[in-house]
């Protein structure tokens, strides 16, 4: 699915600011998005109650790894897709 970077947010977790988009409208749940030529590839997903718990800290883990995380909401759960190292 292409995402046009103007319809980017930013979502703030845990004092750390990560792209996103809200899909509650999409007729399906991609598992590849492009934004800006960029490709990205789902990696999991978390509910949007309790995802503090666990998402910031997978969001830093994917960024030291390399990798460069966006954040899709999609009814009661937020998805994860990261680009390649």
């Amino acid at each position: 699915m292409e995402i046009n970077p103007a319809d980017l947010g930013t979502l703030e977790l845990d004092r750390q600011w990560v792209p996103y988009i809200d899909l509650a409208d999409a007729g399906f749940m991609p598992t590849r998005l492009t934004i800006a030529n960029e490709e990205y590839a789902f990696d999991g997903s978390y509910l949007v109650l309790g995802h503090g718990a666990v998402l910031p800290g997978r969001v830093r883990e994917l960024r030291s790894a390399g990798k460069k995380p966006v954040v899709v909401e999609r009814k009661d759960r937020y998805y994860v897709f990261v680009t390649p190292p």
